[in-house]
């Protein structure tokens, strides 16, 4: 349950700081180098295997890569609390790691394309629940090219009715989509509710939400929990 939301937690610690770090700080540079060594080995012992975009399993190993690296990735944006750093480490990490974070997702877009240049999307029926997932939450990581996004999900509000795809991936998608502009004032309402920020220990909250009354109604038809219990997962999450 845990790696499903770590995209809708970490994605608010990249901006926790705008100062510049002067001072180096030894254990955040070997925590640096140990991940940098980490996805190096994942890309090399993936590189192993010669790419066929045409072959299913093959593109369904790529993707089972891709999903591993992102989520290593955002894990490892835990860093600073797992080993208790101090405020400076922690800003040093942040701004380090933020360019690791851009690195990965870019490429992670990149290749994400490529597959989807030959094939539609990864159908359930073709590729099965797992790769639909995985390709979806790829997606949703792709908040650098939004127009990228927006395509995908024209591609997924046609499929899910053809249960094609997962309807809660049709969900969480177009939620991103409405709140991420670069522009206030292009932003929307989301309509289901999946995205949001921690707003203390224990407590997330979601983004302004178009007809709240009636939200409850539109997750439950998209296969999702109500909004009290979609919190409530947060609480051990949110610090």
């Amino acid at each position: 349950m845990k790696s499903k939301f770590h995209f809708l937690i970490y994605i608010f610690v990249l901006i926790t700081t705008n100062s510049a770090c002067t001072t180096t700080y030894p254990r955040v540079e070997q925590d640096l180098k140990d991940y940098d060594h980490k996805i190096e080995k994942m890309n090399k012992d993936f590189s192993v295997t010669p790419e066929n975009t045409d072959s299913i399993e093959w593109v369904k190993s790529k993707l089972d890569h891709m999903f591993e690296i992102d989520q290593y990735m955002r894990n490892y944006w835990s860093t600073p609390i797992e080993k208790d750093y101090s405020v400076d480490e922690r800003n040093q990490f942040n701004q380090e790691f933020f360019k690791r974070n851009n690195k990965l997702d870019s490429q992670n877009t990149a290749d994400t394309k490529m597959l989807l240049k030959k094939y539609e999307w990864f159908k359930i029926s073709v590729f099965g629940e797992k790769a639909d997932n995985q390709g979806w939450l790829l997606v949703q990581h792709a908040d650098l090219d939004v127009e990228f996004q927006k395509q995908v999900l024209t591609i997924l509000e046609r499929l899910y009715p053809l249960q094609e795809t997962k309807p809660a991936n049709y969900a969480y998608l177009f939620d991103r989509v409405a709140i991420s502009s670069n522009d206030p004032k292009n932003r929307k309402p989301q309509r289901y509710g999946t995205q949001g920020q921690c707003v203390g220990p224990g407590q997330w909250e979601p983004w302004p939400i178009e007809d709240e009354k009636n939200v409850d109604k539109r997750r439950k038809s998209m296969g999702l929990r109500t909004m009290a219990e979609y919190k409530a997962l947060f609480k051990d999450i949110c610090h």
